[in-house]
């Protein structure tokens, strides 16, 4: 059942898992806001089916677990929240164009958001169905605790059609392409 073991688990705990709904990949229209979302469960390749955070040492780790082999295009948003920061963190892979792995400030008066951090990185385990994101919490000032949301997309970039498609895998269902992300409970640092 999904969001058993989010219950199960202590709200303010250094690891924190959760296991999402199967099939609750939606197609959306690009360039359409407000589009309505259709079910696309075909999508396995960012069906996200579990997601666990570690919150110890000197890092916050976010591990996510897809139905099948991340393959293709692949774009991966997470707002994280703080006692004092709202950050984004924002990574793509989109193949002949190579990566990116970058973290922003979003309340920042700065002209550029970006927050230099040494030593994030993102990772993929042999079978690509685990992506692994690692944040110094140094970048994050070293907070006591932190709320995360978890967002996958891909689009068919050589297709003739106008569809993307995503997946919040902190929510679950068909609605769950609608409104702001949801988010993880608190999780302290341990």
């Amino acid at each position: 059942m999904a969001g058993t073991a989010a219950l199960a688990a202590p709200a303010h705990a250094e690891r924190w898992t959760h296991d999402d709904a199967v099939g609750d990949v939606v197609r959306e229209t690009m360039g359409e806001p407000g589009a309505e979302l259709t079910p696309a469960p075909e999508r396995t390749s960012i069906d996200i089916t579990r997601v666990v955070a570690n919150h110890k040492g000197r890092n916050l780790t976010i591990k996510v677990r897809t139905r099948s082999a991340m393959k293709g295009v692949l774009m991966s948003t997470s707002t994280i929240r703080t006692p004092s920061k709202r950050l984004m963190l924002m990574s793509s892979r989109i193949p002949m164009f190579g990566s990116s792995l970058d973290l922003y400030d979003i309340n920042t008066k700065r002209r550029d958001p970006s927050v230099r951090c040494p030593g994030l990185k993102r990772t993929f385990d042999k079978s690509r169905t685990v992506m692994t994101t690692t944040i110094p919490r140094s970048c994050l000032g070293n907070p006591r605790w932190v709320r995360f949301s978890v967002d996958l997309a891909t689009a068919d970039l050589l297709a003739d059609d106008d569809y993307s498609y995503q997946e919040d895998g902190l929510r679950d269902g068909s609605g769950s392409g609608f409104g702001p992300r949801k988010m993880s409970p608190k999780i302290k640092h341990g």
